[in-house]
C-alpha cells in the first residue's frame, strides 16, 4: 500500500469537485492489488499480479443522476469523466427515490489491514505452497489449489464535505488433495497471511481424501447432517444474499415480510451484524458514506432487523443502519455477519450422532426460491457416513434440495470454534460448524 493513498485520493477528489459544475457530486474510489498463486498436480503453474484502479463519478442535477467512470488519475480523463457524467445526467428522468448527498461524517476506527499480507511476494507464497505439494507427495496424493494476497482501498467523497476512507488486506490459502476416486479439501482466510498455517491446512485435506477413497452409494431421503463451517457458510451467504436486503423486505421477495419479529428459526440461531469484530473484514462505511451500525439480524430464532440506506430507512421508518451498495441502485446488504456460537465442537458432534453424515462443504449451489430461500447444490470433498459415533464410510456426493429456512430451523448443535469465510465488497462472516436434522439429499451426482 502506498502510505500517501488516503491523501492522494483526496487531492483527486478535490480536483473532481472544483471541475463538477453539477449540483451535488459524488466520488467512489477503488484501488487493489490482488495476487494469486495457483498449483495444480503438485507443481505451480500459474503466478499473477494485477494493480488495478475504479473511479466512478456520479453527478446530480436535481432529481437526475447518472454515472461515469475512469480508470486514471490525469487532468485530462478526470475532466472527461466528469463531462461525460454531467452530459448523461441531464439525459435522465427524474428519480423519486433520490436524496441530497449526506454531509461529513464520523466514522470508528477498524484494523483491517495488515502488512505482512500487503508486503507478500511470489517467494513466500511459493515456499508456502511447497510444503503443502511436498506433503501431499509423501502421501502419494496430488495437490491444487491456491494462495492468494490481497489489497483493497477504497475512498468515498462528495461535494458536501464527506469523504471516508478505509484499507483492507486479505490472504487465502485452499487446497484440494486428490487420488483416483477421492478428494479431500480445506481453506483458511485471514487478513493477517502470517496466521495462515499451510501445512496444518494440508494436512486436514490429506486426511479427508484418505478417507475418502472407493465411496458407498447414499439413499435418497432426510439425515442428520453436520456441516464444517465452510459448509455452514453457504446457507448464510443466501441469508446474506436474499435474507436481510431491506430493498427485498419493501418489495415482498424476503421471509423477512411476513417473518419479521417472528419466531421462524431455531431458538439456538443467532446473527448480529459487525464488521467492527477483530477476526472480520468489514468496512466502517457504506457506499453512501454512512457508519455501518452493528446490528442484531437474528435473535434466538426471532429476526429483528433488516439492512438500510437512507431511502429504504426512510420508506420503512426505521434508523437507518449504513448498509448501502453502490447508488443508484437501491439496496441493502449486511456483509459482516458473525453467528453467535455454541458451546459443541465438530468432534462432539459426530460422538453423540447415531446415525448421520458429515459435509465438508457444497458446491454449484443456488436459489431455487427467493422468499422461501429454497437452495440446490452438491457435496465436494469429504462426505462421510456417521454411524454410532463414528465415520465409518465414505460417501458419493449428493445433490441436495432445501430451504435455508428449514435447515436454521432444525438446528441440533453448534460449535463453539468460527471459520471466516469470505463474502462480497470486502466483506466476511465467522461461521460455526452446526448439526442439522431433517436435511433433504434429493439425488445421487454422478461422481
Amino acid at each position: 500500500m502506498n502510505k500517501d493513498s488516503k491523501s492522494e485520493f483526496k487531492k483527486v477528489a478535490d480536483k473532481i469537485f472544483s471541475i463538477s459544475t453539477a449540483d451535488e457530486t459524488e466520488i467512489l474510489l477503488f484501488k487493489s492489488k490482488h495476487s494469486l498463486t495457483r498449483y495444480a498436480e503438485n507443481y505451480i503453474h500459474q503466478n499473477v499480479s494485477n494493480q488495478s484502479t475504479y473511479l466512478r463519478i456520479r453527478t446530480i442535477f436535481g432529481k437526475k443522476t447518472a454515472t461515469a467512470s475512469t480508470d486514471s488519475f490525469s487532468d485530462n480523463a478526470l475532466k472527461q469523466t466528469v463531462d461525460n457524467a454531467i452530459s448523461a445526467t441531464k439525459l435522465q428522468k427524474d428519480n423519486p427515490k433520490l436524496l441530497p448527498l449526506p454531509g461529513p461524517q464520523k466514522y470508528q476506527t477498524v484494523n483491517n489491514y495488515s502488512q505482512a499480507t500487503d508486503e507478500a511476494t511470489p517467494e513466500i507464497r511459493a515456499n508456502e505452497v511447497t510444503k503443502a505439494v511436498n506433503l501431499c507427495k509423501k502421501h502419494k496424493l496430488e495437490g491444487a489449489g491456491i494462495f492468494s494476497s490481497k489489497t483493497s482501498e477504497i475512498a468515498i467523497s462528495n461535494s458536501t464535505g464527506l469523504f471516508a476512507y478505509d484499507v483492507s488486506t486479505q490472504a487465502k490459502f485452499s487446497i484440494t488433495a486428490m487420488k483416483d476416486t477421492a478428494s479431500g479439501w480445506n481453506e483458511i482466510i485471514r487478513k493477517n497471511i502470517d496466521e495462515i498455517d499451510v501445512e496444518k491446512s494440508t494436512e486436514i485435506a490429506i486426511v479427508k481424501a484418505e478417507k475418502s477413497q472407493y465411496p458407498f452409494d447414499l439413499k435418497t431421503g432426510k439425515y442428520t447432517v453436520i456441516m464444517e463451517p465452510a459448509a455452514v457458510a453457504e446457507f448464510i451467504l443466501f441469508l446474506l444474499w436474499k435474507g436481510f436486503n431491506g430493498m427485498d423486505y419493501i418489495e415482498g421477495t424476503s421471509f423477512l415480510k411476513e417473518g419479521l419479529n417472528k419466531k421462524i428459526f431455531s431458538e439456538k440461531f443467532s446473527i448480529l451484524e459487525d464488521p467492527y469484530n477483530p477476526k472480520n473484514s468489514g468496512n466502517p462505511f457504506d457506499f453512501e458514506g454512512i457508519p455501518v451500525k452493528k446490528m442484531l439480524l437474528i435473535e434466538n430464532g426471532v429476526p429483528k432487523n433488516f439492512a438500510t440506506n437512507r431511502w429504504i430507512a426512510k420508506q420503512t421508518g426505521v434508523e437507518n443502519n449504513g448498509h448501502a451498495i453502490p447508488l443508484p441502485r437501491q439496496g441493502a446488504y449486511p456483509f459482516a455477519m458473525c453467528i453467535k456460537p455454541g458451546m459443541s465442537s465438530l468432534k462432539k458432534m459426530i460422538k453423540i450422532t447415531n446415525y448421520g453424515v458429515l459435509v465438508t462443504h457444497f458446491h454449484y449451489s443456488n436459489i431455487i426460491d427467493p422468499v422461501a430461500l429454497l437452495t440446490t447444490g452438491m457435496t465436494r470433498d469429504g462426505f462421510f457416513l456417521i454411524e454410532n459415533g463414528k465415520i465409518t464410510k465414505p460417501l458419493k456426493n449428493m445433490r441436495f434440495n432445501e430451504s435455508v429456512i428449514n435447515i436454521f430451523s432444525n438446528i441440533e448443535e453448534i460449535g463453539k470454534a468460527t471459520e471466516l469465510a469470505s463474502a462480497f465488497f470486502g466483506g466476511g462472516f465467522l461461521v460455526p460448524a452446526m448439526k442439522i436434522r431433517n436435511f433433504n439429499f434429493s439425488s445421487p451426482t454422478e461422481f
